[in-house]
């Protein structure tokens, strides 16, 4: 009658210890999905920052209102005047006149826009060439 007991008393422990385990794995896998989540949409903000303000050196191109260096002809690596598109949404936004290439009449130019968060740390970053005939 003992032994019962005493078997009773192991396997109940050794069951409590599988369901602490499990809870403990699901609450893991839980705050893991929930971080990996929250990196994902702050990267997404970034990226979108990012889009945007590659939509607006795409205006000034189009416009032929794209400066470098406070107002200079833009040269190849350098970075092109923002003005208010340089912080959108929290984020720094710098962008960098790569080179033009021209021919026939066809200008290409290759940009690239990288949106930071100073906060968090995250970055986007968007490289592109745009064609002007």
């Amino acid at each position: 009658m003992r032994k019962e007991k005493g078997i009773a008393l192991i396997t109940t422990l050794l069951l409590g210890l599988v369901a602490v385990v499990f809870i403990a794995v699901l609450l893991y896998i839980l705050t893991t999905g929930t971080r990996i989540s929250g990196i994902e949409k702050r990267y997404s903000v970034a990226l979108e920052a990012a889009k945007g303000a590659s939509e607006y050196v795409i205006e000034l191109i189009l416009s032929g209102n794209l400066t470098c260096n406070g107002g200079r002809a833009c040269g190849p690596n350098d970075p092109i005047d923002l003005g208010p598109y340089s912080n959108l949404q929290g984020f720094n936004i710098t962008a960098l006149y790569l080179g033009e290439l021209s021919r026939f009449g066809v200008y290409v130019y290759s940009i690239r826009v990288t949106a930071s968060s100073p906060t968090t740390g995250e970055t986007a970053t968007v490289d592109f060439v745009y064609r002007v005939q």
